[in-house]
């Protein structure tokens, strides 16, 4: 336990990185057809930049650089993760392939990517170094950066299964040994800030998906005391509250609610744990994909999860007040570096 502590240290210490970018928006237009288009942009969805053909773009915290998955022309072809210039100029790195991939994201000081791939392996590419490292393997269940880039905070399930118990684990962004971080075999989905590690536990069901509600837990604080963020009712077919990014300061939280045709942004106040849709229709309302680092502004796309439906990426307002503003019409999945 006194390692885990070690190495949680390091993570809140205090960043030193070159001065930011301008912050740059990505999205993904033509999302309905086969082969889906990457775009850059100013935050304000101005002056947009082919990337190229791909998927689930996400752009590096500087706003210097874009990461996304490419699309296969033919079947049997792998994905690959390509990294490039959010100016669209420079050379395309293709740094990784798979079967499948998923859930990449750039580290906070913008140096690495990580991304899993084929559900089962958690990769690390150095920019700079033009290196990749595996950090975990197995059933992978979400994964997340800490704050100083030099962490990551992974669940890892015993088996294949939904509902498969599962732990949080956190090891060295160069590789390495894990440490456990949780013991109940109920833990999954980490998002990391600078207070805490917010993350579900699970609640297995009969016949249905196991329902998720939040927890929090710091990890410098031994022994730990996990808290309990949200106490929601889940229905049936559907699992509930998935984490996906803090406020810097670690006080607001943006999460998906989500299940069988079901995907709507939600706002989690990490204090109290009250929350709040941002839409009513949990089919076809807004999804959020990012949260601003002052913690006020949500990015989105209206039109729920179904790529078949249009959609339009906008900001919210966290705050209740019904302030919305299309950024760039007929383009979904966003992602910014605000």
């Amino acid at each position: 336990m006194r390692m885990i502590a070690t190495l949680a240290v390091s993570a809140l210490a205090p960043l030193v990185a070159a001065a930011p970018a301008p912050a740059r928006l990505v999205y993904v237009k033509e999302y309905e057809t086969a082969r889906p288009v990457v775009y850059a942009a100013t935050d304000a969805g101005k002056r947009p930049v082919r990337l190229g053909v791909g998927r689930a773009p996400t752009v590096s915290p500087d706003g210097r650089w874009v990461a996304y998955v490419t699309v296969p022309r033919e079947a049997g072809e792998r994905d690959q993760v390509v990294v490039r210039r959010s100016g669209g100029g420079g050379t395309v790195r293709i740094v990784m392939r798979s079967k499948a991939i998923d859930s990449v994201h750039f580290s906070p000081d913008s140096l690495k990517v990580a991304a899993v791939l084929s559900g089962r392996r958690l990769h690390v590419y150095d920019i700079g170094a033009d290196t990749v490292r595996t950090i975990a393997t197995g059933e992978l269940r979400g994964y997340a950066w800490s704050p100083d880039a030099t962490l990551l905070a992974l669940g890892r399930a015993t088996g294949k299964a939904i509902d498969a118990p599962s732990d949080i684990w956190i090891g060295r962004a160069t590789g390495g040994a894990l440490q456990r971080l949780t013991t109940t075999r109920d833990s999954l989905n980490p998002v990391w800030g600078a207070k805490w590690i917010v993350f579900d536990r699970q609640r297995p069901r009969r016949d249905d998906a196991p329902a998720y509600n939040l927890w929090a837990l710091d990890p410098l604080v031994v022994p730990r005391a996990p808290r309990r963020l949200t106490k929601l009712s889940i229905p049936r077919l559907v699992s509930g509250l998935v984490p996906l990014e803090l406020s810097a300061d670690s006080n607001r939280l943006l999460a998906v609610f989500t299940g069988m045709d079901t995907e709507v942004g939600f706002t989690v106040n990490a204090l109290t744990g009250k929350t709040r849709a941002l839409s009513r229709d949990f089919e076809t309302g807004i999804v959020g994909f990012d949260l601003s680092a002052d913690g006020r502004t949500i990015l989105g796309h209206t039109g729920g999860p179904d790529p078949n439906q249009p959609h339009d990426v906008v900001t919210v307002t966290f705050r209740s007040d019904g302030r919305r503003q299309t950024l760039v019409e007929d383009a979904a999945y966003p992602d910014w570096s605000r």
